[in-house]
């Protein structure tokens, strides 16, 4: 349970955000509510390139650095960090574009048996 109210969870790590000194910042150098300074600092990603499953497996890692290792914890970190506002929203739109239905056009000129008409 968060008790104080500028206390959140980062939305790309999940680490518990507690001081105003581990907040990210965004391009004006002004804090924001959403990530911590590990993740986002003058308004971008500290690795715009870093992938869902990779930052799993660095939770999952330091977890395991501190004691906390088990077949469930690794399948509740892949979850939570799913859902974390960084990985939803990608995730959403690459499962949108692939679930959109394409129209096939004929190719001219070649029968459905691959010969020409």
């Amino acid at each position: 349970m968060i008790k104080n109210s500028s206390t959140f969870v980062c939305q790309s790590c999940a680490a518990l955000v507690r001081h105003p000194r581990e907040v990210g910042t965004d391009a004006r150098g002004q804090r924001v509510r959403n990530y911590c300074r590990k993740c986002y600092w003058n308004g971008r990603f500290v690795e715009p390139q870093l992938t869902l499953a990779e930052m799993t497996y660095r939770i999952q890692n330091d977890l395991r650095a501190h004691g906390m290792s088990s077949c469930s914890t690794d399948a509740e970190v892949a979850e939570t960090v799913a859902g974390l506002e960084r990985w939803y929203t990608r995730d959403v739109a690459r499962k949108t574009s692939r679930e959109i239905p394409t129209k096939k056009t004929p190719r001219i000129g070649v029968s459905r048996k691959g010969g020409r008409r």
